[in-house]
């Protein structure tokens, strides 16, 4: 990791935002990504300001958390939108990316000139260009700040249609961070010929206060109608097609089978909520299986102490903050390995690593697991020492997001050069 960023003067930094939330499951709810990021700033002093689209009666402006928001009004959703068909999802995504840099450009200028912006960053696949121009009309450098980078096809055509992620990551910019999540979007970023000099490829930190107690405040248990002795298995995760939790729940009848004192808890919100369900009711496990809709940050520990098994399956990646979150809580995890989920769990030494041909046999994997205590203490023993010693804190992070922004501003000024 990079050092800690020296003495800096303090900046007025514009983000630009495609989201109408940063919170992907509600305020205070899901990935804490975008709020972490956004929020390094004012901590580090600066002078925070992001422009982003507006649901109608939303406040023009506002503070959050010490950011001013700066929202204009667009009845247009720039982020994808499930349930449409393939081409309809294409014109769509086409439309809005179009429509955004109408929209933001112009009034990105605009307000980066009346703020005396010193820095423009660009947040995720639509923030990257629209931060170029507005940087570059302004004279001012700018940063991208990318979220992960989704698995790319083989196929020509179907590469051509990510041009959002491909455009962005090949952005000029004076840095370039993008989130190491399993995905290898090192090896995509090389592929395009990105400069690998300005490319910041970090891991999330973990908020290691949130897990300091080995026990939980309070016994989800009682909260959730469970009985006291029943093993958990804990799911936590947007409920998304590529999450896959279909695996997951299609493995419950065979662990149900065996053991009648396991109950399945699957913590999210989603668009697959309701099939997932349905898939439950038809194995006929739906009283074996609780889903809670998503929860709080603050209450997720508890979540994690009470399990005795974390299980994560799906095909892109599964390097994500609850994989991390459970294993520095000293929780036993099970996953399958895609993209490089192999650098983070290594098979029986800190937790379970699946190929696809284990798939099957989830439910086989799930009972020895869960019939040997002595095998789970030491591999959430070993759990917790690698992420503790792998991945910063989250303030740790939030230094080192701020800091990128501040040497930018430092080598266009001449005083940091490289």
């Amino acid at each position: 990791m990079p050092n800690t960023p020296q003495e800096h003067q303090r900046l007025t930094v514009l983000a630009l935002y495609g989201w109408r939330e940063f919170w992907s499951m509600g305020e205070g709810r899901g990935a804490p990504s975008f709020f972490l990021s956004i929020t390094s700033f004012p901590k580090r002093g600066h002078d925070m300001h992001v422009l982003m689209p507006g649901r109608p009666g939303c406040p023009r402006e506002e503070d959050y958390h010490g950011v001013t928001l700066h929202r204009f009004r667009s009845a247009v959703n720039f982020m994808p939108e499930p349930g449409a068909s393939k081409v309809l999802q294409h014109l769509k995504r086409l439309f809005s990316y179009v429509y955004w840099f109408i929209r933001v450009v112009p009034a990105g200028k605009s307000l980066a000139s009346k703020l005396g912006a010193d820095v423009v960053i660009g947040m995720g696949e639509l923030g990257a260009q629209a931060a170029f121009r507005i940087a570059r009309a302004t004279g001012v450098p700018n940063v991208t700040r990318l979220f992960g980078i989704g698995v790319f096809p083989t196929s020509r055509l179907k590469f051509m249609l990510r041009y959002r992620e491909t455009r962005a990551l090949t952005t000029p910019a004076a840095y370039v961070i993008l989130c190491d999540d399993g995905s290898q979007g090192d090896k995509l970023a090389r592929r395009l010929g990105v400069d690998m000099d300005r490319l910041l490829f970090w891991p999330n930190g973990v908020d290691k206060r949130l897990y300091e107690s080995p026990r939980p405040s309070h016994d989800i248990r009682v909260e959730l109608g469970i009985p006291e002795s029943s093993r958990i298995v804990l799911s936590i995760s947007r409920l998304h097609f590529e999450k896959h939790i279909e695996r997951i729940v299609r493995s419950v009848p065979g662990v149900a089978a065996a053991r009648d004192d396991v109950t399945f808890v699957i913590v999210g919100s989603g668009e697959e909520r309701e099939s997932l369900e349905r898939l439950a009711d038809s194995l006929g496990v739906h009283d074996r299986m609780v889903f809670t809709g998503s929860v709080g940050r603050e209450e997720l520990p508890d979540y994690y102490k009470t399990a005795d098994v974390f299980v994560a399956l799906s095909d892109r990646t599964n390097v994500s903050n609850s994989l991390h979150e459970a294993m520095i809580s000293g929780l036993p995890v099970v996953v399958l390995n895609t993209g490089r989920t192999a650098d983070v769990v290594q098979n029986d030494e800190n937790g379970i690593l699946l190929t696809p041909a284990d798939l099957p046999r989830v439910h086989e994997v799930l009972l020895e697991l869960l019939a040997d205590d002595e095998r789970r203490r030491v591999l959430g023993e070993r759990a917790r020492a690698s992420v503790d010693e792998r991945l910063p804190t989250v303030e740790e992070r939030q230094v080192m997001e701020a800091g990128v922004a501040e040497r930018a501003v430092r080598e266009r000024a001449g005083s940091d050069p490289r």
